[in-house]
């Protein structure tokens, strides 16, 4: 068992910039490289933060299901129709997966298919933390309000209501976290299931000024929507990292490099830039499905945030 000299380090997690959760989290290394066309504007290239294959589960055919917490009354129903649909038009988009796809075997296709949202007609949470998240993916396992079909391969996005603040240990949302994702395992039809999962702060300026999450688009169901996909491409390219924290396990994880996963890199180096509208950006869906919001994620290819591109990229070496 290859060991973690600090298991806190292994990144799960998207974290505003400047604030608490990133200042615990993140460490920015010296940049001064020439920039290639192909990274993001104005964001320099970095080959420390490049990704490094592990040996762990990586999950190229995957499949998931939106989960509205709060009932209807906590929604607009437009926001959830918006952003189940974007959501599915970016993970299925052909030139952002030819950024992902390096991260694979050669030949290996990528696919994401969506199962039917789910609004869980409970009340309004007031804050949900980590036991709250796992507790409520295995009870809808166990009370058959979501399917039991493939949990290996499938994701579970808990899509929190406006004003719910989201908890991991010592961090929260109103300190900039913007959501995660783990596994959890339980006791299902007599045997041993473990469910995959992301919990997702619909990220807002409240009334008191305080931000919860990270609103970096004009409108909250879009910063949801980029939230939904960086988790969903860090469970694709490094679904057991959260059981490499609890068992300390390096050998569990999937890609993961210096400054954390697929997605961490990009919103530290914007960050760091102070401006966020680097890597969040609204692209032409390649299916014609209009704009789509996303943030961009990291490639080895160029050593930072990439958009989407006509070609894959060349595998990553492992």
């Amino acid at each position: 068992m290859v060991q973690s000299s600090n298991a806190t380090r292994l990144m799960r997690i998207q974290a505003r910039p400047g604030s608490p959760v990133e200042a615990r989290h993140y460490h920015y290394p010296q940049r001064g490289w020439v920039q290639p066309d192909a990274i993001a504007r104005g964001i320099p290239p970095d080959p420390s933060a490049d990704l490094v294959f592990h040996g762990g589960k990586t999950v190229p055919q995957m499949e998931f299901q939106n989960v509205f917490l709060g009932g209807h009354a906590s929604w607009l129903a437009s926001d959830i129709d918006s952003i189940n649909t974007a959501i599915t038009l970016a993970m299925q988009d052909r030139r952002l997966n030819n950024v992902v796809q390096q991260f694979f075997n050669r030949g290996v296709n990528l696919s994401c298919d969506p199962r039917p949202l789910l609004v869980l007609e409970e009340a309004k949470p007031v804050q949900l933390d980590e036991p709250d998240v796992q507790q409520l993916v295995a009870r809808l396992v166990q009370q058959g309000k979501v399917s039991d079909s493939d949990l290996g391969a499938t994701i579970f996005n808990l899509v929190l209501p406006p004003g719910t603040i989201l908890k991991l240990d010592q961090d929260n949302s109103l300190g900039g976290l913007g959501g995660y994702h783990g596994s959890v395992d339980f006791e299902h039809n007599g045997r041993s299931q473990t469910a995959y999962y992301s919990a997702n702060v619909f990220s807002q300026k409240l009334p008191t000024g305080r931000a919860n999450g990270i609103p970096a688009f004009d409108a909250s169901w879009k910063d949801v929507v980029g939230t939904l996909y960086h988790e969903m491409n860090e469970f694709r390219t490094d679904a057991d990292v959260g059981e490499a924290i609890r068992k300390n396990d390096d050998s569990l994880l999937g890609w993961m490099g210096a400054q954390g996963e697929i997605g961490d890199q990009p919103i530290n180096a914007a960050g760091a830039a102070g401006n966020l509208s680097m890597v969040f950006q609204e692209i032409l869906s390649s299916t014609g499905g209009g704009r789509v919001p996303v943030q961009f994620l990291f490639s080895n290819a160029v050593h930072g945030a990439e958009g989407p591109i006509d070609r894959p990229d060349p595998p990553a070496q492992k």
